[in-house]
């Protein structure tokens, strides 16, 4: 096993990352729910703008690394509330995908 599945299984084990793959099934129907409502409600098609489909994911996966210990979160600088780094283990594992060419 290389280090990008070392990675996965590692992220996989997260509580953020089984929250976010049981999301995977349940947030289709929150949107198809929405889009019927709406629809009913106006007899008209729904406009994207008023569908809530962005920030989870990116910030879902950005938890998934900070529970996984791979980055951690420092104070911001002048223009954010926080910064990121990543730790020695995600470093490691950084490196060894990157010589392994799996990202």
């Amino acid at each position: 096993m290389g280090a990008y599945d070392d990675f996965v299984d590692l992220i996989r084990q997260t509580e953020t990352m089984q929250a976010l793959l049981r999301n995977l099934e349940s947030e289709p129907a929150k949107i198809l729910a929405a889009i019927c409502r709406e629809h009913e409600m106006t007899g008209k098609d729904v406009p994207d703008h008023h569908l809530n489909l962005a920030g989870y994911f990116g910030e879902a996966m950005l938890r998934a690394l900070l529970s996984a210990d791979l980055v951690a979160r420092v104070p911001g600088d002048r223009c954010a509330l926080y910064g990121y780094r990543p730790t020695k283990q995600g470093l490691k594992l950084y490196q060894a995908m990157r010589k392994e060419k799996t990202i």
